[in-house]
């Protein structure tokens, strides 16, 4: 075997093991998706006595954030979302059940929208199930706070690999061989 041969087999074999690493990690982020989904959706309809989707308890928290008034778009950018026809369906449901109010706008794409008394409510009383349930059980954790903080780093770190991923993949000019 030669000099070059050694090297590229040591590439293949650490190239395989960084495509298993990645495989294992998008499989417990699914599983962990999942599980986040579940849990904002069953928390939420408990509370709020009707079904919630963990898209639809996300889009609520997400007009709660920082007690401000947010458009479609700032909403849909701060959940990391370009199908704005389903946060749209989200605001929908969330105006019926009057947990939101819109604020100001002619068209729905100008409009904002706040949370209202009974959404308020709602966010509150999430926000104390999910200490009592959640944070207390995570707090078990050793080191959790430095944990969790490099857990958010690296995922906005990976969002970016897999938003450029996503953008090349939508801009190649390959195509698939048909069977």
């Amino acid at each position: 075997m030669t000099d070059l041969d050694a090297s590229t087999a040591e590439l293949d074999a650490d190239g395989a093991a960084k495509e298993l690493a990645l495989t294992d990690f998008e499989w417990s982020l699914w599983r962990v998706s999942s599980a986040f989904l579940r849990w904002q959706s069953e928390c939420a309809s408990a509370l709020a006595g009707a079904t919630l989707s963990g898209h639809d308890t996300a889009v609520l928290h997400t007009i709660k954030y920082r007690d401000k008034p947010k458009g479609l778009s700032e909403i849909s950018r701060l959940l990391g979302r370009d199908d704005t026809a389903n946060v749209q369906y989200a605001i929908k449901k969330l105006l019926a059940l009057k947990l939101i109010e819109r604020v100001s706008g002619r068209s729905r794409k100008e409009t904002i929208y706040t949370l209202s008394q009974k959404g308020l409510k709602l966010t509150k009383d999430y926000r104390r199930l999910r200490k009592e349930l959640l944070v207390t059980a995570v707090g078990k954790l050793q080191d959790v706070e430095g944990g969790l903080k490099a857990s958010a780093e690296m995922l906005e770190l990976l969002c970016s690999f897999y938003d450029t991923a996503s953008r090349r993949a939508s801009t190649s000019h390959q195509t698939t061989a048909k069977p």
